[in-house]
């Protein structure tokens, strides 16, 4: 069994209203989150960007799985590859 319901105009032009402007909160945090972190991080900041432990990060960047540049003793860790590499899993 199917109900429908009837709005009124007002109530119904409310609505979409209260749906835009959260769709579109959605939307400014995502970008505000995004610029929170620096392009290129080191390996701490790269596990917390992630959300994984230090001990995960060393695994990954020792099988090679997850992409970063060394140089000298330090890793650098680019935060669009890290976007493309965490959609991949």
């Amino acid at each position: 069994m199917q109900a429908e319901i009837k709005l009124s105009p007002e109530l119904e032009d409310a609505l979409k209203i209260a749906i835009n402007t959260a769709a579109q909160k959605i939307v400014d945090d995502s970008k505000s989150k995004s610029n929170k972190w620096p392009m290129y991080m080191n390996k701490g900041m790269a596990a917390k960007y992630l959300g994984i432990s230090n001990n995960t990060l060393n695994e990954w960047i020792g099988a090679s799985s997850v992409p970063f540049k060394k140089i000298g003793r330090s890793y650098r860790f680019n935060r669009n590859d890290l976007d493309k590499f965490m959609a991949t899993k």
